[in-house]
């Protein structure tokens, strides 16, 4: 269902959308982009080397044995797109075995009166899977569900067409005020009195959830109602009764239900009970064991000396390091944490387990200044192993690179990480902060290996859980302006993107970026392209689509390498959304629009809007894999036979257009010859391709495009072992040329 799933009007007004783009720097960088320049009157790519590899990543992570994203071993390889149409997989797997909380009906009785309703409450409340049951209990379980942006204001949604009968879901709506409930946005109760008649008008339904309260005074046209949960033990019955689990099973799974735990929690606990775990064992995992040790440890009545500190901060944001890196990165944090815990005139602020921290004391307090007794506590080599070796937190690992073994840190417990850095922030003050944050700026002005900067992006993914707005101001904001290089905006990146995998954030990481997509800020604006063409891009589709287009829309990226660097941060979201299995053809759907309301309304040459279109098509399709340097284009079309007929269109739109007509038929040939590798039967999509292409083309084009490929086609030598796949299509574009009468 496209015309439900990826209606027209969400690509923007064709003049640039929300807000104007003012001006955009090149990006930190940009991962397997064209690797062929996309025509006459198309920036090339440079040719300096000013390509930047990201570490793309679309599924669970685990680094420092920290767990992100929500897909286990037995599902898809990645998490889905949080937008667009839920198929009944989806549903399925929302509401198996379905509690309703006893907040349900009157939820149910408010969707069905106005056609809207929002549901308020803390995350994990299970607001996700009764959004979807409220609609299949109002609209049915044969309808349509699809999921709106979270980003999305009410003026939008009050503006939108919806379809009859359809059930829509914003999940964890931020709206353009950031005021989630709606009452902080201006005229809130106009606005949505306006989309409550809107779905009334199309006879469509819709559910919004919010982690925020209603501030203020509630808007009376839409309920705003609190969720809660169901009662966590009949969730475990209705699940494990579902699975045949014995009598004696089920009250012993309910038994060991831990108090407070979350209902998501509990509901994949429930699922691993039924499918034959222990639920000891089970129940285990989840009883607070981290915390505890977390808490016991910062707790300790001796108190914690500086150089334990230190250890469990540098692993936070280091975690899966060698010991000679770990040891430089703690040294250099103690020197920046020594203001925050010791004062010229006093010694030490606490007397931790640590050896030599006692001992160091005497030194001080005989050194004629602060500076000489601080010299005099480093002139002895610190023990941090025998520390580190007492540190029940910490632990190593031996870890097989090929025929070799590495040993590094790690915490001893997979969720010990995640409640340190809460322990950190609750308990530390804001100078221990402010030494983090000129710690991390040498880490990343240093420029690390991809490792260190994924573990530091990571831990400040983990930090967002407890103090988002400190990451944002303090490390994502600032990089992303440029302040660390482009290491840093790749840090951003790789942040921004982690946290897309944690469905808790990835709505608070979408507005973020869509604030830098709309900024004057040149650099930032950059970096909001890189994330759009990454994880963030293949979480919200449609978002990265219009904000893109948007940046690039604006006419102001006047430099080469700026204008290069939109083009292709539109290849880089297409390439990503192919790696990763995803609808790539929201990409190829926009660039369609563009060009068919430009072939409707242009006079005879195309507009400055509908040149850019084809120029972004062609970097398209001329993004090439990283590892295979193949066209992701040829991919796309031999694993998703439906999209060969836009693939086309743009083909024959870039075809058509004779500046570009060079380069298209390049990028052609070389996709065709990619076909092999990527086809279980290559000949039939060539076949099927060229069919589709000389459809797309007005008859007078055929004679030409044959006559010119067939020439281009000389040069290249099929292998003997295969069929020549440009034949085919050669073969089919003919077929085609010769029916039509002369």
């Amino acid at each position: 269902m496209r015309s439900t799933d990826r209606p027209a009007e969400e690509y923007g007004s064709g003049e640039g959308g929300e807000g104007t783009a003012d001006g955009v720097q090149q990006p930190a960088g940009e991962a397997d982009g064209p690797r062929s320049g996309p025509g006459a009157s198309a920036p090339p790519p440079p040719s300096d080397g000013d390509y930047r590899v990201y570490n793309n990543f679309y599924g669970p992570q685990y680094h420092g044995r920290a767990h992100f994203g929500i897909a286990t071993a037995t599902e898809r390889s990645g998490r889905a797109r949080a937008t667009g149409l839920l198929d009944g997989d989806e549903v399925d797997a929302l509401l198996r075995s379905y509690i309703r909380p006893d907040c349900f009906d009157g939820a149910a009785r408010e969707l069905s009166r106005t056609g809207v309703v929002v549901l308020t409450g803390p995350r994990g409340t299970g607001k996700r899977s009764g959004a979807v049951a409220l609609l299949r209990e109002t609209v049915g379980p044969s309808a349509d569900y699809v999921v709106l942006s979270p980003d999305i204001g009410l003026d939008q949604l009050a503006e939108r067409t919806f379809e009859a009968g359809v059930g829509y879901v914003v999940l964890d709506r931020t709206g353009a005020a950031g005021a989630a409930g709606g009452a902080a946005e201006p005229s809130a109760d106009f606005s949505w009195r306006r989309v409550r008649d809107q779905l009334r008008r199309h006879r469509a339904h819709l559910v919004i959830t919010t982690a925020h309260a209603v501030s203020g005074r509630a808007p009376e046209a839409v309920r705003h109602l609190p969720w809660g949960p169901p009662a966590l033990d009949k969730v475990v019955r209705a699940r494990l009764v579902q699975a045949r689990v014995s009598r004696e099973g089920v009250e012993r799974a309910v038994a060991g239900i831990p108090s407070r735990c979350p209902i998501a929690v509990v509901a994949e606990a429930a699922q691993r009970i039924a499918a034959g775990a222990d639920p000891d064992q089970v129940w285990k995992e989840h009883s607070g064991a981290a915390p505890q040790a977390v808490h016991e440890w910062f707790g300790a009545d001796e108190g914690r000396s500086l150089r334990e500190i230190a250890e469990v901060t540098t692993l936070a944001f280091a975690p899966g390091v060698g010991r000679r890196a770990f040891e430089s990165l703690q040294d250099t944090l103690e020197r920046l944490l020594e203001p925050v815990y010791f004062t010229p005139e006093d010694g030490p602020a606490s007397s931790g387990p640590a050896a030599s921290d006692a001992s160091d004391s005497t030194e001080r307090s005989a050194a004629p200044d602060g500076q000489d007794r601080r010299r005099a506590r480093r002139a002895r080599p610190a023990d941090r192993r025998r520390s580190l070796a007492r540190n029940p937190l910490i632990t190593t690992e031996m870890q097989v690179y090929g025929a070799t073994t590495r040993e590094v840190m790690v915490f001893a417990d997979v969720e010990l990480r995640r409640w340190v850095l809460q322990a950190l922030w609750r308990d530390h003050p804001i100078e221990y902060w402010d030494a983090v944050r000129q710690w991390l700026d040498v880490v990343v002005g240093a420029d690390p290996d991809p490792v260190l900067q994924h573990s530091v992006a990571s831990g400040l993914t983990l930090l967002g859980h407890s103090a988002f707005d400190e990451v944002v101001q303090s490390y994502l904001d600032p990089w992303a302006r440029g302040r660390s290089g482009r290491t840093g905006q790749t840090i951003a990146a790789y942040v921004l993107w982690y946290m897309c995998l944690e469905e808790t954030q990835a709505a608070a990481a979408l507005t973020l970026v869509r604030t830098w997509a709309q900024s004057t800020h040149p650099t930032l604006r950059g970096t909001a392209l890189v994330a759009f063409g990454g994880q963030l891009g293949a979480t919200f589709p449609t978002d990265a689509v219009k904000w893109l287009w948007a940046v690039l829309r604006s006419g102001v990226l006047d430099k080469r390498e700026e204008r290069a660097s939109g083009l292709r941060a539109w290849a880089q979201l297409f390439l990503t959304l192919v790696d990763c299995q995803e609808d790539a053809g929201i990409v190829l759907d926009a660039l369609a629009h563009r060009i068919r309301k430009e072939q409707r309304t242009r006079s005879a040459a195309y507009s400055a809007t509908g040149l850019l279109a084809l120029e972004i098509v062609l970097y398209v399709f001329g993004a090439t894999e990283r590892l295979s340097g193949r066209p992701a284009v040829a991919r796309h079309v031999a694993d998703r036979p439906e999209e060969t007929g836009v693939v086309a269109e743009l083909w024959a739109a870039a075809l058509r257009h004779r500046p570009l007509r060079r380069s298209a038929l390049s990028a052609l040939l070389a996709t065709v010859g990619a076909l092999p590798a990527v086809a279980s039967d290559p000949t039939a999509v060539s076949v099927r391709f060229g069919r589709a292409l000389a459809a797309a083309l007005p008859p007078v084009e055929l004679p030409l495009l044959t006559s010119e490929l067939g020439q281009l086609a000389v040069s290249r030598h099929a292998r003997a072992t295969e069929p020549d796949h440009v034949a085919a299509l050669l073969g089919a574009l003919n077929s085609v040329k010769d029916s039509h009468p002369r």
